[in-house]
């Protein structure tokens, strides 16, 4: 425990005195069973081991800083030791969001104040997803909070909200269908949406970056933004041109035409069946429940970001990138079609520009030539190559892998910072709490939760990317 920071020792002590509230409400006039009064005595004893860690290291700090006061002969007055720093505006109980309005002298105290305990609370979270790098999701949470975070603290507020033990206690107990406290109760409550429960942050796909690019790499070569509000709202330009002139002359107008293109995220959802009994293990159901979500939703938008149709649901590669350029031969797939594809593109958009396709065809790529290679100007390595004539080539598991079906479009070369992600944070469910049968209408003994997330992508520039269609 000593090795905790101050920080993490008074959330655990929050985490305590909730878990201690909730033992004294489930028992309320009753004796302790011999296992509950264990763990009220354990709990009890670890609280005063930490406030006692807390007082000393406090005491630390304040020794220090008047010690170094002293050095430079400056009469500092020793300040009391407190769990509140001055001017902070975060609460004991980082969680408690209602405290913070209280704390609060007005709406900027309040923002700076939720997204400060946001941070801390990022900082001690733990995420149970298996592809889950700690360090790195808690470095894209931060940032996110300094970035996309409204005046109204949205993203602060979700963070806090549904990232207490509090909150993961009420809703694991809500899908296995147990009674509730009132505070867990009141915790869900606060977070509903819309008559749903909004997931806690550590398992929400919407924010934690756990995506499989394997499946679906355009989320790590696209422009990918993340909103708490309803529409993004973007500047696009072709670009400007650049002259010289003479010496003292008046310039020349070259002010770019700008666009300002907008993303309306839609409604994306799933469905997750689940057994009473492993409803009962809200430890292994967290974690199932994360895996299952991300599948699913990296498989649809692996699909919708190719080929959507941008009606109630994303606008996707194929079809917002309407430059085509179309195979030297009929109906099949040829090394010339590579050169003539790259050639297309516009030389702006060259030097950052990607290959995108499927493994299919990246496997006859390797075939066009048995002699090493020299017809790509490069030996193509074991396996598929990281790179087709110089440019990052990339497997999107949803392109054609027909090499001689007439009309298919199975490879594209361009900059895709040009094509659009945009996820609206928060993902949520609604719990349906029992399932039947379609033979009889009986139960079958399963829960179900209906999931809902919003997303949408589009191309921003048409002109940055070249489809190859077979003719």
């Amino acid at each position: 425990m000593a090795s905790l920071t101050i920080e993490e020792l008074e959330a655990r002590q929050s985490e305590i005195k909730g878990r201690l509230k909730e033992i004294d409400t489930e028992f309320a006039g009753e004796t302790f069973p011999d296992e509950t009064r264990a763990e009220w005595n354990g709990l009890n004893e670890e609280h005063d081991r930490s406030a006692e860690i807390i007082g000393e290291l406090r005491a630390r700090k304040e020794r220090v800083a008047v010690l170094a006061g002293s050095d430079r002969h400056v009469e500092r007055p020793v300040q009391p030791a407190a769990r509140l720093r001055v001017g902070s505006g975060v609460p004991d109980d980082i969680y408690a969001v209602d405290e913070y309005r209280n704390r609060a002298s007005n709406r900027d105290d309040l923002r700076s104040a939720l997204r400060s305990g946001a941070k801390k609370a990022v900082e001690v979270a733990v995420f149970p997803h298996e592809q889950a790098d700690r360090a790195a999701v808690q470095e894209h949470l931060v940032r996110l909070l300094n970035t996309i975070d409204g005046d109204d603290g949205e993203l602060s507020r979700r963070i806090l909200q549904t990232g207490s033990p509090l909150y993961a206690r009420a809703f694991g107990k809500a899908l296995a269908g147990a009674p509730l406290t009132s505070d867990e109760q009141r915790a869900l409550s606060e977070s509903s949406a819309g008559g749903g429960y909004a997931v806690p942050f550590v398992l929400d796909p919407t924010i934690i970056p756990t995506s499989n690019g394997s499946v679906n790499p355009l989320r790590q070569i696209s422009r990918v933004e993340t909103i708490t509000t309803n529409e993004w709202r973007g500047v696009s330009s072709g670009g400007i041109t650049a002259a010289y002139s003479a010496e003292a002359t008046e310039t020349t107008d070259n002010a770019p035409t700008l666009g300002q293109p907008t993303a309306t995220p839609a409604k994306a959802q799933a469905f997750i069946p689940f057994s009473i009994e492993i409803g009962q293990d809200w430890g292994s159901l967290q974690t199932e429940m994360a895996k299952l979500l991300q599948a699913a939703k990296d498989d649809l938008e692996a699909t919708k970001f190719v080929t959507g149709t941008g009606t109630n649901e994303p606008e996707g590669l194929l079809v917002g990138a309407t430059a085509v350029v179309t195979s030297v031969a009929t109906s099949a797939f040829a090394v010339a079609d590579v050169y003539a594809l790259a050639d297309a593109l516009p030389n702006r958009w060259q030097p950052r520009a990607s290959f995108l396709g499927n493994r299919a065809q990246f496997t006859r790529v390797r075939q066009f030539d048995t002699n090493g290679g020299s017809n790509l100007w490069a030996r193509l390595a074991d396996r598929l190559p990281d790179q087709l004539i110089g440019y990052p080539a990339y497997q999107q598991s949803t392109y054609d892998t027909s090499g001689t079906a007439a009309g298919a479009s199975i490879l594209t070369i361009g900059d895709f910072s040009n094509f659009l992600i945009v996820d609206r944070v928060g993902l949520n469910v609604e719990l349906i709490p029992h399932l039947f049968g379609t033979v009889a209408n009986f139960p079958t003994g399963q829960r179900g939760l209906y999931a809902y997330w919003r997303n949408t992508s589009k191309v921003l520039a048409w002109q940055a990317f070249r489809t190859l269609k077979l003719g």
